[in-house]
């Protein structure tokens, strides 16, 4: 712990890699919390690796401004880690409201642009994608692939997640489809 503090104190300062020690010791432990939030190993990683980005992102300058009266380094990340989870969480919710409110039929016929990107998937996100824009439910689409409903959401959500990497912005391009 008093180690932790120590390397926070250095990276305050400017060095760098004293991050990349905080890093070590403290990623699992904060994947575990994210990871009790979001319900989805990769997404918690991501979670804890994009905070630790924009840690190191920031100027030394900036470091000392807004972060030294940080007294428990741990506290600090974690509570980081819990507020972005519950971002990442209402984000999603957002995403999916938007995409449950189009018409399949609408995405099919008016924006091909947003399927081409389906090819770059992995065939089988690909397939379940592909059974969601036809009109199956999570249930159908568990039933007809032998897995569970939980890892069609999962799939599901991942393959979003993707494919709004792939456009910058889902809900514009959610958007889109609805104006025209």
């Amino acid at each position: 712990m008093l180690q932790n503090q120590k390397y926070w104190t250095l990276f305050l300062l400017g060095d760098d890699r004293a991050l990349g020690e905080l890093y070590h010791d403290l990623f699992e432990p904060l994947v575990l919390i994210a990871y009790n939030r979001v319900k989805n190993m990769e997404v918690a990683r991501d979670i804890v690796s994009e905070l630790f980005v924009s840690l190191l992102a920031t100027s030394t300058e900036v470091r000392k401004t807004k972060w030294e009266n940080v007294e428990s380094i741990q506290a600090y990340l974690k509570t980081s880690v819990k507020n972005k989870s519950v971002d990442f969480i209402r984000s999603e919710r957002t995403h999916l409201d938007i995409l449950e409110q189009l018409p399949t039929k609408q995405l099919m016929e008016n924006n091909i642009d947003v399927l081409d990107g389906l090819h770059e998937l992995p065939l089988k996100e690909t397939e379940l994608f592909q059974l969601h824009l036809d009109g199956y439910s999570n249930v159908e689409i568990a039933e007809k692939n032998m897995i569970s409903e939980k890892t069609v959401r999962n799939k599901l959500s991942m393959t979003r997640r993707k494919m709004a990497l792939m456009y910058k912005s889902f809900t514009t391009i959610a958007l889109w489809i609805v104006v025209h």
